[in-house]
């Protein structure tokens, strides 16, 4: 924008240097032109990068950090963070009650931080389509994510989440409980064959790696109607790429578990590049890791495109014939493909945003519940106490709970919600502004980013009190003031934009959470361990813990 608006100064000053009366001189020459076209830019980069933000923009004010470097801010500080918010967190503590925090980032651009209940319900309800996805975001997603419902704005955004909320309706959602029951019982399974392979007495299971595929063969078979049973004993021996080719007709050299893991855990060179390519191309360097990326991308991208074809081809041509039933519980793909012949819900829906929808939930919806569930582990392996009485409540389950049967217990309820307000998943949910706005007394102009923290609400001692960093499910019973607000609480973010699947997530942890509590102890956390940082999510990176098979 600055390059276009330097060119065009230029272009009008010649032109009006040039038609000056009593000029002798002739045209201004290519050096003048671009020595002048120069000075202005660096002129206007100086006053945008060292100037602005200190003198003359409106949200100077508002409290943050000042330990700057003086061209990138707190940029380098969040590469060297431990977590993704660890400095959120730092700064929210440091002002809790200030609806804002502002930061600076590459070339001292403003960021503000939504931090108390009443900023947080302005942006994610009232103000939810004055922000939008940053062009920065969108280019280190793009590959990844699509363009589905997650990445839509304004009308195209409301429009698909209509056409998509029945497939994540409950009534939807409660007709996957064999798939959900079934894919725990997988679990169970690999954690007694990792107890076999130890001394027959403890396992130890790396706990991302593990809830990563197991979540993978829930979302396989519910989203796109295939069983990829990564985890499911006798297949870990075979490579996951020609076991899958072989079991459900997928693209041979690669796997959804592969893929994703190179998007979500890189090594170091890929994230720098996965991160830098938000501001300055990168994928087309001759790279490794980038080779690994875009095949891994590319592998994504063909074998969801051609499952939705195929999908389509299945029903016309059984339609055609007279021989379609459609099915009482259908996965998303299958629920898309019928509800878009004429006079269904997603009629005109085009392959781009199908496919948009497909990538964005499988790759957002496997790692968030991973996540969730290897927090939960490491939660109780910690708190033998709080284990016990969850595993005492989940006792009185039937053998195959029901959602009903799973609805009615409060202390996993209160569990469930602690592990997300402690661990929220979700880490940060990026916007910039695409009209001026005024929240809590505060005029934010056109174009500021915007990052949504959920942990700003979730561990903030203006809104938990003093205990905010002590897990303790119970607090869920006393809950009073601004913790009974939705936006105090908001891991699947709030407002129109909450997460169309949060129900699905939930039912899918504790179905799992049941299936597992009642056969295993966690005893311990078997080493240390990382998060993964930069990230979009809480991930742990070698969180392995040990658990041994409770004794009937």
């Amino acid at each position: 924008m600055d390059l276009i608006l330097c060119a065009g100064l230029t272009a009008l000053e010649s032109l009006v240097a040039n038609h000056l009366p009593g000029r002798e001189t002739g045209p201004f020459t290519t050096q003048v032109v671009l020595a002048l076209f120069l000075a202005q830019y660096f002129a206007i980069k100086y006053y945008r990068i060292f100037l602005y933000h200190k003198y003359f923009s409106p949200l100077r004010h508002v409290p943050g950090p000042t330990n700057n470097h003086f061209l990138f801010g707190q940029a380098i500080n969040f590469l060297k963070a431990e977590t993704p918010t660890t400095l959120y967190i730092k700064w929210m503590r440091e002002h809790p009650d200030a609806p804002f925090i502002r930061y600076l980032t590459w070339g001292n651009t403003e960021v503000l931080v939504p931090v108390n209940v009443n900023a947080h319900r302005e942006v994610l309800q009232f103000q939810c389509y004055s922000l939008q996805k940053p062009r920065w975001f969108l280019r280190i997603v793009k590959e990844v994510a699509g363009h589905g419902l997650i990445l839509m704005e304004g009308e195209e955004h409301k429009a698909h989440r209509k056409m998509l909320g029945g497939s994540f309706s409950l009534k939807n959602i409660r007709k996957l409980e064999p798939i959900f029951q079934e894919k725990a019982k997988d679990i169970s399974r690999y954690f007694n064959k990792c107890i076999r392979e130890n001394d027959n007495k403890t396992g130890v299971i790396d706990c991302t790696t593990t809830f990563s595929k197991a979540i993978l063969d829930i979302m396989g078979q519910a989203i796109l109607g295939v069983n990829l049973n990564y985890v499911k004993p006798g297949d870990e021996d075979k490579t996951e790429e020609s076991t899958q080719v072989q079991e459900n007709g997928l693209k041979k050299g690669c796997s959804f578990h592969e893929a994703y893991d190179v998007f979500f855990s890189p090594k170091a060179m890929g994230k720098v590049l996965l991160f830098a390519n938000g501001f300055i191309p990168t994928r087309w360097l001759p790279l490794q890791a980038n080779r690994e990326f875009l095949f891994a991308m590319d592998w994504l991208n063909d074998v969801l495109r051609n499952l939705i074809r195929e999908r389509y081809r299945e029903v016309s041509t059984a339609t055609a014939a007279g021989k379609y039933e459609p099915k009482d519980s259908r996965d998303l793909v299958t629920f898309v493909v019928e509800e878009s012949m004429p006079g269904g819900v997603a009629e005109g829906i085009g392959e781009r945003e199908f496919l948009g929808h497909l990538l964005e939930f499988m790759a957002a919806g496997h790692d968030t519940s991973a996540n969730m569930l290897s927090w939960s582990l490491y939660v109780m392996a910690l708190n033998q106490d709080i284990q016990d009485r969850l595993r005492a409540e989940l006792n009185r389950l039937p053998e195959n709970p029901s959602y009903n049967d799973l609805d009615r217990l409060p202390y996993l309820e209160a569990f469930s919600k602690e592990c997300l307000r402690m661990y929220s998943p979700s880490t940060t949910y990026h916007r910039d502004t695409n009209t001026d706005i005024v929240v809590e007394g505060i005029h934010i102009p056109r174009g500021t980013l915007v990052d949504m923290c959920p942990s700003t609400t979730l561990l903030n001692p203006a809104i938990w009190g003093d205990d905010v960093d002590k897990f303790d499910p119970t607090r869920w019973d006393r809950l009073t003031g601004d913790q009974l607000s939705p936006y105090a609480f908001s891991p699947f973010s709030n407002g129109p934009r909450i997460c169309i699947g949060r129900q699905f997530a939930m039912f899918e942890i504790k179905t799992i959470l049941a299936e597992i509590v009642r056969k295993y102890r966690f005893v311990s956390v078997d080493q240390g361990f990382t998060v993964e940082n930069p990230g979009f999510t809480l991930r742990p990176h070698g969180l392995r813990v040990r658990l041994e098979q409770i004794k009937k």
